[in-house]
């Protein structure tokens, strides 16, 4: 990922060509390790980016993106209040300020994809247990600051320098420990689905002032 970072960096003090994006979409997310199944959580991202072109046919791309990136998860409520549990009503809502890195490929200047990873820093976390009847675990074991992880894009051209992106994100380290049971501690991990749609600037510049 620094690599990458300075190879942008790097570029842009030569005066190369840098495509800029503007990006925003939505994202479906869960928790590894949290007892809740499902792709339940929602919510919106957006933000902006940069590509440096290069390669014999400029068809490679070094990524760098700075987006507002919603996680979490949600679980409705199952069953009434009783004395032993509550209710299962949970949710879990984590908004970090996020840099994924990634290098992507081309392919007939139509269908694009990636591969890299991203860090995350957490700016706030809301925690919500059994309606309320039992105190957020987070008062107890905070989340981690920090987020890394690994990140799979596939991004397709729709129209002129508008193309729909698929992406899927997963950290690498654990965001926090929790202990359900004495024998049952799980390592929680955040993972995305995200559809977006990314908006491409400078695109064929470089190409139009070579024909010229």
């Amino acid at each position: 990922m620094l690599f990458l970072l300075g190879f942008v960096i790097q570029y842009a003090a030569h005066g190369q060509i840098i495509k800029g994006t503007v990006i925003a979409g939505g994202s479906l997310t869960q928790v590894e390790g949290d007892e809740i199944k499902g792709w339940s959580q929602f919510g919106f991202t957006g933000g902006l980016g940069a590509i440096v072109p290069f390669g014999k046919n400029k068809n490679w791309g070094a990524n760098l993106e700075t987006v507002f990136s919603p996680k979490g998860s949600f679980q409705k409520k199952q069953y009434e209040y009783d004395s032993l549990r509550g209710t299962d009503e949970y949710r879990l809502r984590l908004n970090y300020f996020e840099v994924p890195v990634y290098i992507t490929y081309t392919d007939k200047d139509v269908l694009t994809f990636g591969l890299g990873g991203y860090w995350a820093r957490l700016v706030s976390a809301y925690e919500h247990e059994h309606s309320g009847y039992q105190k957020p675990y987070m008062d107890s074991v905070a989340f981690n600051k920090n987020d890394w992880g690994f990140l799979v894009d596939v991004k397709v051209r729709v129209w002129k320098h508008l193309h729909i992106n698929v992406r899927y994100s997963q950290s690498l380290m654990s965001i926090r420990e929790r202990y359900f049971d004495a024998d049952d501690i799980r390592k929680q991990k955040n993972q995305v689905i995200s559809l977006r749609f990314v908006y491409i600037f400078n695109e064929g510049k470089r190409e139009r002032g070579q024909e010229q």
